[in-house]
């Protein structure tokens, strides 16, 4: 379960619709969910290295949603301005919820880098646990 080796294969098949690409995260935060709650039953060393890895991957996961959230709300925002969005809505109700959006986008993307420090300090912290 290396991080660059699943980057490098994912990107061979990665779809274009970013629908998919969120439905596909939101799956493997499940499958890790379901992992972790069966550590129990796997060998002490490789729990240990496994989870080093896995927290190392999340933090680059949160870094990288850090990223894009500002770009989602900026996207969100020019499309607004170019009049793409809403069909029948009023302006002034659809300026609002799109700038509604952008803020929590804002917010979301404070706290997505705050967990990406957060990681980093539980992936520094778990390298003493693994056994060389």
């Amino acid at each position: 379960m290396t991080a660059s080796g699943n980057a490098e294969q994912s990107n061979a098949s990665t779809p274009a619709d970013p629908g998919v690409l969120a439905a596909r995260a939101e799956d493997a935060t499940r499958t890790l969910q379901q992992w972790a709650a069966r550590r129990g039953t796997q060998e002490r060393a490789e729990h240990e290295s496994e989870l080093h890895e896995v927290l190392a991957s999340l933090r680059q996961l949160s870094e990288n949603l850090a990223r894009f959230l500002p770009e989602a709300g900026s996207w969100l925002e020019q499309q607004l301005w170019s009049g793409n969005l809403g069909d029948d809505a009023a302006y002034s109700e659809l300026t609002q919820s799109t700038f509604e959006a952008a803020a929590a986008l804002a917010r979301a993307q404070r706290m997505a880098s705050q967990l990406g420090r957060e990681l980093h300090t539980a992936e520094l912290a778990s390298r003493s646990l693994i056994r060389q």
